[in-house]
């Protein structure tokens, strides 16, 4: 079996105030160019090609899959195209629920997406990559009661399909995993201003460009939404984007309808059409020359569909 994942544009939290009776919530996004992962069974045990890290990871998914659901067959695994990690496009959650989900279909059990993703350990503060996996398109969701949740759909929406994203990537360059963002997380906390313009932003301003297909809007409601995002985190990432991208997302904002930061970054995104897309994919590679920063340029394709699973 051949799983292709997408990749996820993390847009933001939502809540961080402390002050309701739900924590976190986010919205986000998900791209083409993910995982392209082959998984195969066997008598028994797990073999995996791959790099070291990512064999741990499938082997952790692997195990947590025995436990939960008495698997009682062995799997080959091999990794033919990976997403960079830790670098804001979402790649564990992403490889561990395509090697997951893959797993489970060879064994014929049925699951649901929250109760695979709490056995592969993802949605720990968001599950934008675990429902955009399973659906693809545009994600809102609604945030943890408890620890142990996970956040519930609030919405999903199609990504219209002539909307597009130059990605930018600084190269050989990453920020927080999760062990390192797991303190910041739960320890960061702002004035409830912050989650009440975000929240006004979202339901007046995203979704409804959604609906009307108003890129222009959607850009200019999301560069405020990932500002005070950014505001939020400014502390723990030094200042209101990552310090390698900063720039970067000062010049996609004036040359796109709107621009930010996937996650942690150092990821950064401008929000144009299919028609400009090259346009500026090469003014921004010309821009990137002048200041001396090597980095991976991209034009990302709204992903509608989520994993799609081949024999």
């Amino acid at each position: 079996m051949i799983v292709e994942t997408p990749s996820r544009l993390h847009l933001g939290i939502i809540d961080l105030s402390r002050q309701f009776e739900r924590e976190y919530g986010a919205l986000g996004l998900m791209v083409k160019r993910g995982y392209r992962i082959e998984v195969v069974p066997m008598d028994e045990g797990l073999d995996v090609e791959g790099t070291e890290k990512e064999k741990k990871e499938v082997g952790s998914v692997f195990e947590a899959l025995k436990n939960s659901y008495q698997l009682d067959t062995g799997f080959k695994v091999n990794v033919k195209r990976r997403v960079p990690r830790h670098i804001g496009l979402g790649s564990t959650t992403q490889l561990k629920m395509g090697t997951a989900a893959s797993m489970m279909k060879i064994s014929g059990v049925n699951y649901d997406v929250e109760e695979l993703a709490t056995a592969a350990g993802r949605s720990r503060f968001s599950a934008i990559g675990t429902y955009g996996f399973m659906h693809g398109g545009f994600i809102l969701e609604g945030g943890k009661r408890r620890v142990a949740d996970v956040p519930p759909l609030s919405t999903r929406m199609e990504i219209p399909s002539e909307w597009r994203f130059v990605v930018v990537w600084p190269e050989a360059s990453s920020s927080y995993d999760e062990v390192q963002e797991k303190p910041i997380m739960k320890n960061v906390k702002v004035s409830v201003e912050y989650p009440r313009k975000i929240t006004h932003h979202i339901v007046m301003g995203v979704l409804p460009s959604i609906v009307e297909d108003d890129i222009e809007s959607f850009a200019h409601h999301v560069s405020r939404i990932q500002r005070v995002v950014g505001e939020s985190f400014s502390k723990y990432q030094g200042g209101t984007f990552h310090p390698l991208v900063a720039e970067t997302v000062e010049k996609l904002e004036e040359i796109t309808y709107g621009a930010g930061q996937s996650s942690w970054g150092p990821t950064a995104y401008g929000i144009t059409t299919k028609d400009k897309a090259v346009g500026i994919k090469k003014e921004v590679q010309d821009w990137l020359d002048d200041i001396g920063l090597s980095a991976e340029i991209w034009i990302a394709e709204p992903d509608n569909e989520g994993a799609v699973f081949t024999q």
